[in-house]
């Protein structure tokens, strides 16, 4: 099940955070990151039962608001290589297009082959720029985005 997170409850924080870190290790986000994305963001969660088993975390790009920026998406390391990232990734995007969002925009290590396949073959990303030094020396970046009028009219279950 895949839902919008819309209040802080007990525990949550912590959770996100540790599968930010799972994914993203000193780069992941914390607690201090994840309260205005919940409050001024969108942040969606898909869960197993009741345990939080993925995030997904989306801003508003200022400079052109019918864009957003993904920026980040994480799976505990036990629910990984099931498709349940992907999963993640569409209904987020089918929801983050219903409010009228018309483009996402991501960056993602030029390394993260896997990654990238997914963003490309499964969900029509296109890289369109890449950002030498985006995080620090050596930290680059690849740019993909999305249309989402491409995206909703793509056959995807």
């Amino acid at each position: 099940m895949i839902e919008l997170v819309e209040k802080i409850k007990p525990g949550l924080l912590q959770r996100l955070a540790q599968l930010d870190k799972e994914a993203f290790g000193e780069g992941g986000m914390n607690e201090w990151h994840l309260v205005p994305l919940i409050r001024h963001g969108r942040v969606y969660v898909l869960k197993k039962d009741v345990e939080i088993i993925g995030a997904i975390q989306y801003m508003l790009d200022w400079a052109s608001p019918p864009k957003c920026y993904m920026v980040g998406v994480s799976i505990s390391k036990e629910f990984r290589g099931l498709g349940l990232g992907t999963e993640l990734l569409k209904k987020s995007l089918r929801a983050v297009f219903k409010e009228n969002i018309t483009e996402v925009e991501l960056t993602v290590d030029p390394n993260n082959a896997s990654a990238i396949k997914i963003y490309e073959d499964k969900l029509g990303f296109k890289v369109t720029d890449s950002r030498k030094n985006e995080y620090g020396e050596g930290e680059d970046r690849l740019v993909m985005t999305l249309l989402l009028t491409d995206f909703a009219n793509q056959d995807v279950t």
